[in-house]
């Protein structure tokens, strides 16, 4: 054993849980689909929106730019 050896790995089902076991992937994967159909949600509503009233194009084009700018 060298001073640069990993010790932080436990043996699966001892102590610390092991990244990527168990699950957190349906969980991630429920949180993606309601992202997703909010996402959804939103575009429609703006496309409606802008529809209804076309100066309404303005502060969703700000907001597209904002999102596409932020770092």
């Amino acid at each position: 054993m060298t001073t640069t050896d990993d010790t932080t790995y436990t043996v699966p089902g001892e102590g610390k849980p092991v990244p990527g076991e168990g699950k957190p992937a349906k969980k991630n994967k429920a949180r993606r689909r309601a992202a997703k159909g909010l996402a959804w949600f939103a575009l429609l509503l703006t496309a409606v929106l802008v529809l209804a009233e076309p100066w309404l194009l303005l502060p969703a084009a700000a907001l597209l730019a904002a999102i596409a700018l932020w770092d």
